[in-house]
C-alpha cells in the first residue's frame, strides 16, 4: 500500500502544486472547478482500482472465504500495525484535503472530504475486504485508527496549533542497516525477499513538531524553522502473537515544507518527501538509551 502511495503522492504533488496549505480561505461554490474535480474523480478511481488488484492478488485472493470473519488483533504486532493504519489514513486524507482545495473547496469543506476519501478506501475497501480472508479479518482496532488519522487533518482546520504536526515514516528492510542502501545489491535482496507492507519490523513511526512554536521568541529566531524535532516508534522481534519489544526515539526532523529552491518543480519534488522521516541524528530512549549518528 505504502509504495503506492507514495508514487500517488508524487504524481499528484506534481500536478497540483505543495501539499501543505494551511489556509482556510472560504471559496465559493462558484469557483470549484468542474474539469479538475473530474480529473480527481477519474484519478482516485484509477487509483482504488490499481491497489485493490495488487492486494487482492498478493494479500486477499489466496486466504478469501465467503463468511464474514471478526479478529482483532490489538497486540499482534505490538500494535506497529495501528501506526501504520494510523500513518496511512492520515497521509491519504491530508493529501485529499490538498486536492479539494486546489479544486476550489474552503478548508473545513476540504478536510471533510479528504477525510471522506482516506475512510472510505481505508475502511470502506481494505477493511472490509480483509474481513472476508482467514489470515486478516475485520479488526475493529484498525478501524479505530483508520478513523483517528483520517480525521486528524480536519482537526488540523479547527485547532490551528495541531498543524504543527506532521506524522512521518521511515523503513529499512528488518536485518539490514541504513549502510546496506550504499550497497545496491544488498538492499535489492533485502527488498526482495521482505514483503514490504508486512515487515513492521523495519518500520518506524514518526510524530514530527515544529518545536519552535514552543520557544519564547528571542530563542525561537535563532533556530532554522526548517528543523523540527520527531518522536518514534517501532517494534522489534515481532512474532504476530504479541511478542517482541517497541523501542522509543527522539531525532532531529526536516520541515521540508520551508524548502524553497526558487525553481518550482524542485520545490513540489522536495516537498513530495515531507511525509517521510530522512536519515537523522537520533537518540533511542526504549529499551536502553543509544545515539545514532543517523538512523532512517
Amino acid at each position: 500500500m505504502l509504495k503506492f502511495l507514495f508514487l500517488f503522492i508524487f504524481l499528484v504533488n506534481i500536478g497540483n502544486g505543495s501539499f501543505k496549505d494551511s489556509s482556510t480561505v472560504v471559496v465559493k461554490k462558484s469557483q470549484i472547478d468542474k474539469l479538475r474535480l473530474g480529473v480527481v474523480a477519474a484519478g482516485t478511481v484509477g487509483f482504488g482500482i490499481l491497489t485493490y488488484d495488487y492486494f487482492n492478488r498478493v494479500w486477499w485472493k489466496p486466504t478469501k472465504v465467503k463468511r464474514f470473519i471478526w479478529r482483532d488483533d490489538w497486540n499482534d504486532v505490538l500494535k506497529a500495525d495501528k501506526a501504520g493504519h494510523l500513518y496511512v489514513s492520515y497521509v491519504l486524507s491530508d493529501v485529499y484535503k490538498s486536492i479539494f482545495k486546489w479544486v476550489g473547496f474552503d478548508g473545513k469543506a476540504a478536510s471533510f472530504l479528504g477525510a471522506g476519501i482516506s475512510i472510505l478506501y481505508e475502511v470502506g475497501v481494505v477493511e472490509l475486504t480483509d474481513g472476508f480472508t482467514t489470515q486478516w479479518g475485520f479488526s475493529p482496532s484498525d478501524v479505530v485508527s483508520d478513523l483517528a488519522g483520517a480525521f486528524f487533518p480536519v482537526a488540523q482546520e479547527y485547532f490551528p496549533g495541531l498543524q504543527t504536526i506532521t506524522l512521518k515514516f521511515s523503513y529499512t528492510p528488518s536485518g539490514y542497516t541504513w549502510l546496506d542502501y550504499l550497497r545496491v545489491g544488498s538492499l535489492k535482496d533485502a527488498l526482495y525477499k521482505k514483503q514490504f507492507h508486512t515487515d513492521y519490523d523495519g518500520m518506524t513511526f514518526w510524530m514530527s513538531f515544529e518545536f519552535q512554536k514552543l520557544l519564547p521568541e528571542q530563542v525561537e529566531r535563532f533556530i532554522p524553522d526548517f528543523l523540527n524535532l520527531a518522536f518514534g516508534y517501532a517494534a522489534r522481534n515481532i512474532n504476530y502473537r504479541g511478542s517482541g519489544y517497541t523501542e522509543i526515539f527522539i531525532a532531529i526532523d526536516y520541515n521540508l515544507l520551508k524548502v524553497d529552491t526558487k525553481i518550482d518543480i524542485l520545490n513540489r519534488i522536495i516537498h513530495t518527501l515531507n511525509y517521510i522521516h530522512l536519515p537523522a541524528p537520533t537518540l533511542r530512549i526504549k529499551p536502553k538509551l543509544k545515539f545514532y549518528y543517523l538512523y532512517f
